[in-house]
């Protein structure tokens, strides 16, 4: 969202700029093609005389000023009296100095004025030579016989407006033939003119006739700012600008595309790659990582889809990104399920822990959805020196958080304690991947009898093993592993194998029933009940002597899939058994809704009947719910003779326990049931 914010920022800034310099562009424009970019000197008007003096040249010449249309002139006559080689008749402006140097013409583009020569003599041509004198360049040496004055001069026809352009002046070349002027002198100088001289074309006057040459509205005239400047200008501004912009936007691309690539497109936290390019600037410093497992992910995307359960995540982000930009130096998105943030120097204070739980569970409300919510487990890794290698750190942090993932803790920090019993589950897991190779697990059946026909009806399948540390260990502990690494599904599958098999080989009863139990991962799996009735029918065994037991804790987290898998079963002939009871969250309600055929009731309220009066009306309720809803139930954990005729008395018929049977085979148990029948043993 910033960098949006910035982008569009960015795209103000420069249509703002464009927009200035185009209207500047056009403003410079109008203004060097209009009046207001000229300028201009009336060397002769009535209100001002801009010369030093004014100088008649020529024998028996007079000179008179005059006045036209408020333009100020002045009229030379001439009347030469013998023919010398220097007679001549002209007109001498001398320009008054600018800063003790000549004035200066070479800003100015053209010298204006009206001219009338005229003159009694019958081959006169009437054309007029302009002068403009200027003054040597100080810094070049010239010979001592070069006088102080360079000459430029154009030739102009007698009559009427005048307008010349200053470049038309040329260097004269008599001037450089009589002085035999250097090269680095004879070039075009105007830059500090003494005077401009206007005279009769005919140097020398070759008769003794009358001239005359009236020169008037004498102006100079130039710009303040040349086209031609203005466009290279104008070029260069819009060369630079563009460029300036070209790699503006080269920079912020770039820039753009690096954020690409170091954040999530989902979130604003910056992905693994971010992370790591990050994560290189605490090398060596003290850090503490947080690293966050989304549990219920999957679940999210099974039930609501990708988006909706990214929209979930980022609408948390955003809530709470205050918080994270003020807390944390490091928040990134590693995976699909799986956050850190990382904080310098300290860990964060109890309560700022809490606050950081509180900001991932927060519920986010969708419109025909409800409320949705994360379910997180947090690990947390101090390093009071950060490796080089970021997997070292997430995987101290991983382990920190699997240590609690079956526990209420929502945060767990990493020691050697939680290390050691990681490398324990590790042990185990490896364990268990050898005795499945090695086809070293096997069955036992714990028997469950019912009172009212007084004999064994049916068994719940319970694995074992003889191989390594695994004979010697809980079923409950590998098996609580297998779950955590991923392994439970393929247990599951050689347990409903290994006792569909058996059951069918073990000519017990067509009543008798086989129950299974299931983790809540193979419910998950759409393609569950295709694979489980392809055993059932290659075992032979009905499916209506078949029950899946589910732990009640996995109502929690059911959804649609789940649920869908569960009717697919029943619908197949299944029964569906709630096992354990009582150590969940299940409600009556619940209990009433959900499409189970049985409930087994937890040991944990079975053994202190008669003396914890809670348990005695639970166990009351249950029973009378089953009556009324046509549930079976069976009490787990019947360890001895009074808690079976107590169980009897409230009108439990099915229960299992040592008082019963341990878990035996399935030949102990054909046995067992036959001497119970015959009644060789008394319940």
């Amino acid at each position: 969202m910033d960098q949006t914010k910035k982008f569009f920022s960015l795209r103000r800034v420069f249509s703002f700029t464009f927009l200035f310099i185009v209207v500047l562009s056009l403003v410079f424009l109008i203004f060097v093609n209009s009046d207001w970019n000229i300028k201009q000197i009336h060397l002769m008007t009535s209100s001002s005389k801009a010369f030093e003096r004014i100088l008649p040249a020529g024998q028996n010449s007079s000179l008179r000023s005059i006045e036209e249309d408020n333009a100020l002139g002045y009229q030379v006559t001439c009347q030469p009296v013998n023919q010398p080689e220097n007679n001549l008749c002209g007109l001498v402006l001398v320009l008054p100095k600018v800063e003790g140097k000549g004035f200066p013409l070479d800003s100015y583009e053209s010298i204006s004025f009206k001219l009338h020569a005229e003159s009694t003599a019958e081959d006169f041509d009437g054309l007029v030579r302009i002068f403009v004198k200027s003054y040597l360049d100080e810094s070049k040496e010239s010979p001592d016989f070069v006088k102080d004055y360079k000459f430029h001069a154009v030739r102009v026809d007698r009559k009427g407006f005048n307008e010349v352009p200053l470049s038309r002046f040329k260097v004269e070349t008599w001037w450089e033939d009589m002085h035999n002027i250097p090269f680095d002198l004879s070039y075009v100088d105007l830059s500090t003119v003494h005077s401009v001289e206007f005279f009769v074309h005919n140097l020398p006057l070759q008769d003794q006739r009358t001239y005359q040459l009236t020169v008037s509205d004498l102006k100079i005239l130039g710009v303040y700012l040349e086209k031609h400047t203005l466009y290279m200008i104008l070029f260069y501004s819009w060369l630079v600008v563009g460029l300036c912009f070209y790699f503006i936007f080269r920079y912020r691309e770039a820039k753009r595309i690096k954020n690409q690539a170091y954040h999530d497109h989902n979130t604003s936290l910056l992905n693994l790659n971010g992370f790591k390019h990050k994560y290189q600037k605490l090398v060596g410093y003290q850090a503490i990582f947080y690293r966050v497992k989304i549990i219920n992910w999957n679940s999210l995307v099974r039930n609501f889809g990708l988006s909706m359960s990214n929209t979930l995540l980022q609408e948390i982000v955003q809530n709470h990104s205050v918080f994270f930009r003020s807390y944390f130096y490091i928040s990134a998105r590693l995976s699909h399920d799986d956050l850190v943030f990382v904080r310098r120097r300290k860990a964060l204070s109890a309560e700022d822990e809490e606050k950081l739980i509180r900001s991932l569970l927060l519920p986010i409300n969708v419109v025909g959805l409800g409320e949705l919510r994360l379910d997180i487990k947090i690990g947390a890794s101090i390093e009071k020196s950060v490796p080089v290698n970021s997997q070292l750190v997430l995987d101290r942090a991983e382990i920190a958080s699997q240590a609690i993932l079956n526990k209420d803790e929502r945060i767990q920090l990493f020691s050697n304690e939680i290390s050691q019993l990681a490398e324990q589950k590790s042990a185990i897991e490896q364990q268990i991947i050898q005795a499945i190779e090695a086809k070293a697990f096997y069955l036992l059946y714990m028997p469950i009898f019912s009172a009212s026909r007084h004999k064994i009806v049916g068994v719940e399948a319970l694995l074992r093993s003889n191989f390594g540390d695994l004979k010697n260990m809980s079923p409950e502990v590998y098996i609580s592993v297998a779950e955590e690494r991923g392994l439970v599904r393929e247990i599951d599958a050689m347990v409903i194998n290994m006792a569909l098999n058996e059951v069918a080989a073990s000519g017990l009863g067509d009543d008798f029933i086989l129950s299974i139990n299931v983790s809540s991962q193979e419910l998950m799996d759409t393609s569950f009940v295709d694979r489980f009735s392809a055993l059932v029918e290659r075992s032979g065994v009905r499916f209506d002597r078949l029950c899946i037991e589910i732990t009640e804790t996995f109502l929690i987290d059911v959804d649609a899939v789940c649920v869908n898998t569960i009717k697919n079963l029943r619908a197949l002939g299944c029964r569906l058994s709630l096992d354990d009871f009582g150590t969940g969250y299940t409600s009556f309600q619940q209990l009433i809704n959900f499409p189970v055929d049985e409930i087994k009731i937890d040991r944990s309220f079975i053994t202190d009947l008669g003396d914890e009066q809670g348990h005695d009306v639970i166990v009351d309720s249950l029973v009378s719910i089953a009556s009324n809803y046509d549930y079976h139930v069976v009490a787990e954990g019947v360890e001895n003779k009074l808690l079976y005729d107590r169980l009897v008395a409230k009108g439990c018929d099915l229960m299992q326990g040592y008082y019963i049977s341990k878990p035996i085979s399935l030949a102990e148990l054909a046995i067992l049931n036959q001497q119970i029948v015959n009644a060789e043993i008394t319940l």
